[in-house]
C-alpha cells in the first residue's frame, strides 16, 4: 500500500471543574499503574535482555563458520546495565517490605548478584528468559501482597518508584506490542462492549484516556475519578493484554471486527464516504473512520429509540 498516514494522537481530558481528586483515589490509580507494570516486568526484561547479543552472533562452539560481510550490530550494554538496576530495585523493595510486613520473601530473591552491600543485578550467565523467570516471580509477590502494602504509609512512594522504573526500561527499549492495560469493568456506553481499557498518555499520572477496544468511545476520565464507587472500580479493573492496532483492515477483515455485514460496509463506503485504498487489488479501509463513523451510527440509533431523535 502506497498511501500511509498516521494515527491521531489523543489528547489528555482535562478533569470535570476544578475540582481536586481525592488523595486516596489518588492512591488506588497509582496503585492500578504499578500493578499494569508489574503485570508486564517479566516480559520486558526478558525482551530487553534478548538485545544484549547482537543480531547475526554466532554461539562459541569452535566449529568453523564463513565470515559475514555485514557489520555485526552493537552489544547493547546498557540492556545488561539497565535491567540489572530494575531487577535490584525490585529485590530492594522486597528486602523492604518482607521486613516491614514480616512476610516471608519469594525464595528466588536469593538469586541475585551482590557486592557484598547491596544487591546489583543478575547473576552471570542469566538467559534472558532466566532473567523474565526471576522478574516475574519477584513481580507476583509484589502483587500478592499489593493491597496489604496499600495500606501502609511508604505505599505512595513505592508505587510512584515502580511505575518510574519499570516506565523508563519500557521507553528505552520499546517493542512492537502495546503490552497490557488495565480494563474497567463497566460497559461501553455506545456500544456496551464488555470494558474500557486505561491508557495512560505519559507519565503524569492524571493523564490517562479511557477508551473501548471495540468501537474507539473515549470515556471521561473526570467522571470516573469522582465517581462515588472508584476505589472499588479501580481495584476491580483486570490487568489484559492490549489489541494490536492496525491503521487498515481489508474490508473482509473491517466487517468482522466490526460485527456488521459486507452490505453495510458498503454502504458506508458509497453513501457516508468512508475512505478506503487499493493495493494489490485489495481493497482496506481506515480502522479509526471506520470506528468513528459506526460511533456516529449507533449514538444516532439510540437516540431515536430514546425519542430523542
Amino acid at each position: 500500500m502506497t498511501t500511509t498516514t498516521t494515527n491521531p494522537q489523543r489528547s489528555p481530558q482535562p478533569l470535570d471543574g476544578d475540582e481536586s481528586v481525592d488523595p486516596v483515589v489518588l492512591l488506588s490509580l497509582s496503585a492500578l499503574r504499578a500493578r499494569k507494570r508489574l503485570y508486564g516486568a517479566a516480559s520486558l526484561v526478558a525482551h530487553v535482555r534478548t538485545l544484549v547479543v547482537p543480531a547475526g552472533a554466532q554461539r562459541s562452539d569452535g566449529l568453523p563458520r564463513g565470515g559475514s560481510e555485514e557489520a555485526p550490530a552493537p552489544l547493547r550494554i546498557d540492556a545488561v546495565d539497565e535491567t540489572d538496576s530494575v531487577y535490584a530495585q525490585l529485590l530492594n523493595w522486597v528486602d523492604s517490605w518482607s521486613e516491614t510486613l514480616h512476610i516471608t520473601p519469594p525464595v528466588s530473591a536469593t538469586y541475585a548478584w551482590s557486592n557484598g552491600r547491596e544487591v546489583q543485578g543478575f547473576r552471570a550467565g542469566v538467559t534472558p528468559e532466566g532473567a523474565g523467570v526471576l522478574v516475574g516471580n519477584v513481580a507476583v509477590w509484589l502483587l500478592t501482597h499489593q493491597q496489604t502494602i496499600e495500606r501502609h504509609p511508604s505505599a505512595a512512594v513505592y508505587f510512584e518508584d515502580v511505575s518510574t522504573f519499570l516506565g523508563d526500561l519500557g521507553k528505552k527499549f520499546p517493542r512492537s506490542n502495546r503490552g497490557t492495560r488495565p480494563v474497567m469493568p463497566r460497559p461501553c456506553p455506545v456500544c456496551d462492549g464488555p470494558g474500557m481499557g486505561v491508557e495512560w498518555q505519559s507519565e503524569q499520572l492524571l493523564d490517562f484516556t479511557l477508551v473501548c477496544d471495540y468501537c474507539g468511545f473515549e470515556g471521561s476520565t473526570g467522571a470516573l475519578l469522582h465517581d462515588r464507587d472508584v476505589r472499588r472500580l479501580l481495584s476491580d479493573m483486570r490487568i489484559e493484554d492490549a489489541a494490536e492496532a492496525s491503521e487498515w483492515w481489508t474490508k473482509k477483515q473491517a466487517a468482522t471486527e466490526m460485527r456488521i455485514t459486507p452490505q453495510t460496509l458498503n454502504r458506508y463506503i458509497q453513501n457516508d464516504g468512508l475512505p478506503t485504498q487499493t493495493a494489490d487489488g485489495t481493497v482496506y479501509v481506515n480502522s479509526d473512520e471506520l470506528r468513528r463513523l459506526w460511533r456516529q451510527k449507533r449514538v444516532r440509533d439510540k437516540e431515536v429509540r430514546e425519542g430523542r431523535g
